[in-house]
């Protein structure tokens, strides 16, 4: 009979373990909150791009962008940040040697971050990770009297890393930012010379035919429950093929609003907020 109640005991223990383990992750789960950083943003300012086929054609004009950003801290006592920035990008310009050679483009990028995050200095964090960047769209030239459509399209995996300060304009919080992104592996669309179908436009490589680059410098003016964004953005797109290259540069100011989406209820009153960029 002894040996039966703690076999017993010893069989109840176990199959209780993982209910406790349970209810203790689940209690530290719920202890905080988790808020949706969420912006909108848009971007004007030049651009220039040159590509060759036969021979160089560079084009300068106008970019303008708009593009909206997620992120959300990990729960409990994770140190990642998830991050999804979407943007449409239209640029349009005239050719260098004459303004008769038009060209416009119409660009839809989607990014998705992983990064992890450490607090360097009570106001300085640093993020670093990896990122999945995709991109697709067209550029339209008007060559000569012909025009041809170069179609672009970039799947890509790199590095990003992003630097956070917060600091006072006298009485005005503000949080600076500056995030840089840097593909090394990817695949890309660049037709070449000789082909005539999309097949052949496919190349797979790393920074010797592919090198893009975005950089970010942001400072969020806060006022209550939301911020102004201000700041520039730079965007670097080139393609190597064989024998057709591709270069692109834009500069532009951003001018948006951000914050912290938050959804109130009784549970989360009591919780500590945890957000993925803004301290509290």
């Amino acid at each position: 009979m002894k040996n039966s109640l703690q076999k017993f005991l010893l069989i109840a223990l176990l199959l209780a373990l993982p209910i406790t383990t349970f209810a203790k992750s689940k209690e530290k789960e719920d202890s905080t909150y988790c808020p949706l950083h969420t912006a909108l943003e848009f971007n004007i300012g030049g651009g220039a791009w040159k590509d060759k086929y036969m021979s160089y054609y560079t084009y300068s004009g106008t970019s303008f962008s708009v593009g909206a950003e997620m992120m959300r801290a990990g729960k409990n006592e994770s140190k990642w940040v998830q991050q999804h920035q979407l943007r449409y990008m239209y640029n349009s310009g005239t050719i260098s040697l004459s303004d008769k050679g038009k060209s416009k483009s119409h660009l839809f990028n989607y990014t998705f971050g992983y990064m992890y995050n450490q607090t360097v200095a009570p106001k300085l964090r640093l993020y670093y990770g990896f990122d999945i960047n995709a991109l697709g769209g067209y550029f339209d030239n008007a060559h000569k009297g012909n025009n041809p459509i170069s179609i672009k399209g970039d799947l890509s995996l790199g590095f990003t890393g992003m630097a956070v300060y917060d600091f006072h304009l006298g009485k005005r919080p503000i949080t600076a930012r500056y995030q840089m992104s840097l593909p090394v592996f990817a695949t890309f669309i660049q037709v070449e010379q000789g082909y005539s179908n999309i097949i052949g436009a496919w190349h797979l490589t790393t920074w010797d035919g592919h090198f893009n680059m975005r950089n970010r410098l942001l400072f969020d003016l806060h006022f209550d429950s939301w911020a102004l964004r201000l700041g520039y953005n730079n965007d670097i797109m080139t393609y190597y093929a064989t024998s057709n290259h591709f270069q692109y540069v834009s500069h532009n100011l951003v001018v948006g609003f951000a914050g912290d989406l938050m959804r109130w209820s009784e549970k989360n009153m009591n919780k500590k907020i945890k957000s993925a960029i803004y301290t509290y």
